[in-house]
């Protein structure tokens, strides 16, 4: 089906190439006829027109993928089956919409114009009548019979510039029926109230309203309750004995005559009947509850006296008020996302993100280990007849933003849909509660009376599970972990944390965290299948090769990162109403993973000199043929990140301490700035399997600079980017050493080896001195040179 729709897709676009031009031989012609403003020569006419259809086939290819986006989140109803068959018949149109258009914009003439008038009202015509009848009847064979049956009518040259004019009103009703497609009713008119800032004083008048209604109600109920004596007296005389207030059976209320009068028997009490409990209004129950505890005399016994009423109240607002307040805000959130259109489809009835392991990308070790908790919860009678039991607590360790909440939110999911449909899994997120001010205590009491469910300690080293800095914290958990019974209890307890160094050993044994898992940064395949995922999620068309070239450039990037670099880029693409292009994820990538600052003002020698420095380890690197390809070279300020030391440390034979070197390494987390940086992506995934040649190649790249300065400048500049030269001192050393100690004799043959190094790369640059003068002066006009122009320079 795919394979007969592109065949049809070529066959159109080989006629439209080939069919005579409409508008070619009378342009002449119509621009006499054709009154614009400010355009009075034939070629800025062409221009204008030709832009005007740039635009709009962007503008219609950003609906198209904003109508499959909103298809892949769910926000219309429809089955897996027809979700898969729109999406598929939405990617051929949007095929057909960039490979022509490119194709006929690149001829730039008079004919591709007309065709691309034609392209435009078809497609804007075709989208906006499916969209607004049934975005399930679209159909990529009636498109293209729509397309052929406009290309061979024979339209006069006045018709097309109709045509084009009609067709920029109408990518506005397009661009808006995108925007809105998939809401109801309700979202409309909400969005409409929103946009004229009528929602917020119509919320208030409405609860001003229903306030006062209630009020009203429950006033009028306690006057007729307990007698209004001015309206009494004025009826039926100060004698009137007061209605009872209640019964056994129910409550009584006052009858009237056909005048509207009360009723009074001869001895002048007012005739009352009685209203059964069960038929009383939720106001008449609220006044009963009210007399009933009136009637008690609380107030008026001594025992009440000694109450601390205080601390009574302040408990009410703690556990009573402010968890309804709570649940009242998010509730009022989750209403305005639903009116505005905005919610989550995969969000459970109690406020929790659905997670899958099927969504998440490198994480098989920990989908097993979910399924095993999960069969563990499903049936805790087969463990405990084998006297065995689950791991009773799961400790998960790594660096920051990559995957250990998720974990825990998909193991939740799991577990929820392997449980029976009478029995419910709870989920308590324990530093919540803590920093409410409950204790460890309190947490494992409410789970023992929730059973089965899990506690998620995230961040667990930040509440106190060290017995020298929080030991009665420590003790708690000590003592609950061991105390549970975990089969009887079905309790599992996950704990996330970035430093395992921080909790105790005695809470990583068997029985309490014995379940110990390292979670790293994304490795390249992985990142490369996370990104063609979050792709594919939404839509968006990269060519493989360049897919490949994010995944390997972003190494030492998480999940969250990869994920903001897409983001950025559907904002950028947003904001000029177009799909999102590969221009799109290059200057995210600048900003987010290169980190390349605004050009600074440097005078013409400052830019020299880094140009040259810059240039010298890009050509180096070419000539090396290093595993690090070079894809970006730049002379504006970049923020480094400086890499932390190894474990094994480079101590000074003398003195014991760090050497100079070591130090210019810096701390884990230190960031500089850098005038200028080659962007390299790496063809090795782990830079700890380098064999020495190739710890030589990367030695020579990073001393490429200063001699790239001594051939250029014919001077030495030896504070310009020293880092380098102290990270090459530390790959010697650690070549050299073989993690010994470093004495005199080694640091003499260290320093020989970088010296043979500097004689070596100075060579190799002095004999391709041709191709480093080229890249100077390109870096020296613009600044940047991208991987197309790096590999036209070096080609």
């Amino acid at each position: 089906m795919k394979s007969t729709s592109l065949r049809c897709f070529f066959s159109i676009t080989l006629f439209l190439l080939t069919c005579p031009s409409i508008f070619t031989n009378s342009i002449h012609n119509t621009s006499e006829k054709c009154t614009i403003e400010n355009l009075a020569q034939k070629h800025e006419i062409f221009q204008y027109f030709m832009t005007q259809a740039k635009e709009q086939a962007q503008m219609i290819g950003f609906c198209v993928q904003q109508i499959c986006q909103t298809i892949s989140a769910g926000k219309i109803k429809l089955t897996k089956e027809q979700q898969k068959n729109i999406l598929s018949e939405l990617n051929q149109i949007n095929f057909f919409i960039t490979n022509i258009m490119e194709q006929l914009f690149v001829q730039n003439n008079h004919g591709a114009l007309t065709q691309a008038i034609l392209l435009n009202n078809a497609l804007i015509d075709y989208l906006l009548s499916v969209i607004h009848n049934d975005i399930s009847t679209i159909n990529i064979k009636k498109f293209q019979e729509l397309v052929t049956k406009r290309h061979t009518t024979n339209f006069s040259d006045e018709t097309i510039f109709n045509i084009a004019f009609k067709n920029q009103e109408k990518i506005t009703d397009l661009v808006y029926a995108a925007d809105h497609i998939g809401l109801t009713w309700y979202n409309h008119v909400y969005r409409y109230l929103k946009s004229n800032n009528s929602y917020s004083a119509l919320k208030a008048t409405g609860i001003v309203a229903a306030t006062s209604l209630i009020a009203g109600v429950l006033l009028c109920r306690a006057n007729i309750r307990t007698g209004n004596k001015y309206l009494d007296e004025n009826i039926i005389g100060s004698h009137a004995k007061p209605i009872p207030g209640s019964g056994m059976l129910g409550d009584y209320i006052p009858t009237y005559d056909e005048n509207g009068r009360l009723k009074l028997d001869e001895n002048g009490n007012i005739v009352a009947k009685l209203v059964p409990d069960e038929d009383k209004t939720v106001f008449q129950r609220i006044n009963n509850i009210i007399d009933s505890w009136a009637s008690l005399g609380f107030l008026a016994t001594s025992a009440a006296l000694t109450i601390d009423y205080k601390a009574i109240l302040a408990w009410l607002y703690k556990d009573s008020v402010a968890w309804t307040t709570e649940q009242i805000s998010q509730k009022a959130i989750d209403i305005d996302q639903k009116l505005q259109g905005t919610a989550k489809q995969n969000i459970t009835n109690d406020g929790y993100e659905k997670v899958y392991f099927k969504d998440m990308v490198g994480c098989e070790e920990l989908e097993q280990l979910a399924k095993k908790i999960a069969n563990f919860m499903k049936h805790p009678e087969r463990y405990e007849r084998a006297q065995i039991e689950e791991h009773r607590g799961i400790l998960l360790f790594g660096p920051p933003q990559t995957g250990k909440t998720l974990f825990a939110k998909a193991l939740r999911t799991l577990i929820e849909e392997e449980l029976d449909e009478n029995k419910s899994l709870h989920f308590i997120d324990a530093k919540k509660y803590i920093d409410q001010g409950y204790t460890v205590e309190h947490v494992f009491w409410y789970a023992a009376f929730y059973a089965p469910c899990i506690i998620f300690f995230d961040e667990i080293d930040l509440i106190g599970t060290h017995r020298d800095k929080d030991p009665v914290n420590t003790s708690q958990l000590l003592t609950c972990m061991q105390g549970i019974d975990m089969a009887s209890k079905q309790i599992i307890v996950i704990g996330a944390t970035n430093r395992p160094e921080q909790i105790d050993k005695a809470l990583l044994v068997d029985g309490r965290f014995g379940k110990i898992i390292h979670i790293e940064y994304p490795k390249y395949q992985d990142r490369k299948n996370y990104l063609i995922q979050q792709l594919a999620k939404r839509c968006i068309q990269l060519t493989p090769e360049f897919i490949d070239c994010i995944a390997q450039e972003t190494d030492g990037c998480s999940y969250n990162n990869l994920k903001r670099i897409i983001t950025e880029a559907i904002i950028l693409s947003s904001l000029e109403t177009r799909p999102v292009m590969q221009i799109d994820f290059e200057k995210t990538i600048d900003t987010e993973v290169r980190k390349i600052q605004p050009a600074n003002i440097m005078s013409k020698e400052e830019r020299k000199i880094i140009a040259t420095y810059q240039a010298g380890k890009a050509v180096a690197r070419h000539l090396l043929q290093t595993k690090d390809i070079v894809v970006k070279v730049t002379i504006n300020p970049v923020i480094k990140e400086v890499k932390s030391a190894d474990a094994a440390m480079i101590i000074d034979s003398n003195t014991d301490k760090p050497s100079d070197n070591q130090k210019l390494l810096g701390l884990k987390k230190e960031q500089r700035i850098k005038l200028g940086e080659v962007f390299t992506k790496s063809t090795a995934n782990h830079a700890d399997l380098q064999s020495d040649d190739e710890q030589a190649k990367e030695c020579l790249a990073l001393l490429a600079g200063s001699a790239a300065l001594e051939i250029i400048l014919n001077q030495k500049f030896t504070q310009c980017n020293k880092h380098d030269r102290a990270e090459v001192m530390h790959m010697i050393y650690s070549i050299i050493s073989q993690g010994e100690k470093i004495d005199e004799k080694t640091k003499d043959a260290a320093l020989k080896l970088k010296t043979s190094y500097e004689e070596t790369i100075f060579n190799l640059l002095k004999e391709h001195k041709e191709l480093l003068e080229k890249v100077i002066d390109m870096l020296l006009k613009q600044s940047t040179i991208d991987r197309y122009e790096w590999q036209n320079l070096i080609s």
